[in-house]
């Protein structure tokens, strides 16, 4: 199976382990996950102002050239990548006003080459048809869970495993649309089908402080020690994640949260893919656990059989 594949540009960064431990785990799975030609950043965040068109051009833009290349569907592991182009999608897709005007900014565009080899413009308006899948939902909708668990040569059966979404995937819930925003479940499923067991915790959907990590910081440590102490609590081994902002939160700032908040115990944090990845047998070299400041491989080797 070839799926086109917006990577953004986080994952080209400071996450390539993100990355790399995702299309490892696809191609185990027999997805070829095509990172489409001329790609651009999506803008990061999603505009909030209604009259400001040109914010969601850059999106669009994108989603256009993967249309225009014959494709029906794009895959992206990013949060805010997800979010930003889904919900473009959605606008495009709901307001006449906004795609004509987005379309009219595209039609001038001559400037870039669409994956097709045509310049951006020089094909039909995008109407919306491109459906922006995140890489769980491809696991989940596209692979299968079944097949996927079915593929895994390291079960990971004594683990518990506390997973975290954050606010990317399930907000603005009716935009979205990606799972129960109060209660979602592909994660625990996701975990499930690798042999982990689901810690549960009351803040798995609460916001780590996001971009507060840059602008606030003493505020998002506040939050992500409440976050990351709620799973130790609850009986987690490890947090499991897939946004790249959380992962700075969460992982990265854990040597400050130690010095801040006495008594905390630091936690090994995953990507969602590098468990994946380790479970279908991939390798230490490709599952990048050389970025984090809290080392996952020791609770690897204890707990799971090679």
């Amino acid at each position: 199976m070839k799926l086109p594949y917006y990577p953004g540009c986080t994952l080209k960064d400071r996450t390539s382990q993100l990355e790399n431990t995702a299309l490892a785990a696809a191609a185990k799975l027999g997805v070829e996950l095509q990172e489409i030609p001329n790609w651009t950043c999506c803008g990061a965040v999603y505009p909030v102002s209604e009259t400001r068109i040109m914010n969601l051009v850059a999106p669009i833009r994108i989603l256009k050239e993967i249309g225009e290349s014959g494709a029906d569907r794009v895959v992206t592991i990013c949060d805010f990548c997800y979010n930003v182009l889904k919900r473009a999608n959605r606008a495009i897709l709901d307001d006449d006003v906004k795609r004509t005007r987005v379309n009219l900014f595209l039609s001038d565009d001559d400037r870039r080459w669409a994956a097709s080899g045509r310049k951006v413009g020089e094909g039909e308006a995008y109407d919306g048809g491109v459906k922006v899948l995140h890489y769980l939902e491809m696991l989940r909708d596209q692979v299968g869970f079944e097949k996927m668990a079915a593929a895994v040569e390291r079960p990971l059966e004594n683990l518990r495993l506390a997973p975290y979404y954050g606010c990317n995937l399930l907000r603005p819930a009716q935009e979205m649309n990606f799972d129960d925003p109060e209660d979602p479940s592909i994660m625990e499923d996701f975990i499930g089908h690798l042999g982990g067991r689901v810690a549960a915790f009351p803040y798995r959907t609460e916001c780590c402080g996001s971009f507060l990590g840059i602008s606030s910081p003493a505020a998002a440590r506040r939050l992500s020690h409440t976050i990351l102490a709620s799973a130790q609590k609850n009986g987690a081994d490890a947090v499991v994640l897939s946004c790249p902002m959380c992962f700075y939160n969460l992982e990265t700032k854990q040597k400050e949260l130690i010095r801040e908040f006495p008594g905390f115990q630091p936690i090994p944090v995953f990507f969602f893919t590098q468990l994946l990845a380790f479970a279908l047998g991939r390798d230490a070299e490709t599952l990048g656990f050389e970025e984090h400041y809290v080392d996952p491989l020791p609770l690897l080797q204890e707990r799971v059989s090679a």
